[in-house]
């Protein structure tokens, strides 16, 4: 029985693994396994995570220069890119999907603003370093932890809780 297998479905939703496999056999694994659980043919299922592909790549191609705003700001380093690149790979498909920005550090931020008092926010640095801060409710949460084979737990669970909740009029 493979690992996979004993997980408990909600938390296999959010946590995976990183990929190391280098050769063609590897690719091949990875395409069909993208094809299978991220359902990129699919208008309802697909669409919010490849609008996020499109909005993650699109931050990262305009911040890859340094002063990239005209403010000084750093650029986004390619191990940044990386690492949030795989931050959103493994996240579930059917979640809701995260606004995506670059901040002025040179940091990729994701964030789940579901209206007043329900947001949460994860931003990843060049060594995979993910700082996250969260408000839901009265709930508070915020702190450092390093990206590794998974998400840290913390992160994973308040992203699940995060996107439960409604929309009370904010994006997300």
């Amino acid at each position: 029985m493979s690992v996979a297998a004993t997980v408990p479905g909600p938390a296999f939703s959010i946590l995976s693994w990183i990929d190391r496999g280098l050769s063609s056999e590897a690719e091949a694994l990875r395409k069909l396994t993208s094809a299978a659980t991220e359902f990129s043919g699919s208008v309802t299922l697909g669409q919010p995570k490849r609008v996020a592909r499109e909005t993650l790549d699109a931050a990262y191609l305009s911040a890859r220069e340094e002063n990239w705003d005209g403010m000084g700001s750093a650029r986004v380093e390619p191990t940044t890119y990386a690492y949030a690149s795989q931050f959103l790979r493994i996240l579930s498909p059917d979640l809701a999907a995260p606004g995506i920005a670059v901040d002025t550090d040179g940091e990729i931020l994701f964030e789940w603003d579901r209206g007043p008092r329900q947001t949460f926010s994860v931003s990843i640095g060049r060594d995979g370093t993910l700082t996250f801060a969260g408000l839901l409710g009265y709930r508070k949460v915020h702190g450092t932890e390093h990206f590794r084979e998974t998400l840290p737990l913390v992160i994973a669970d308040w992203i699940q809780d995060i996107t439960a909740q409604p929309t009370n009029g904010a994006n997300g």
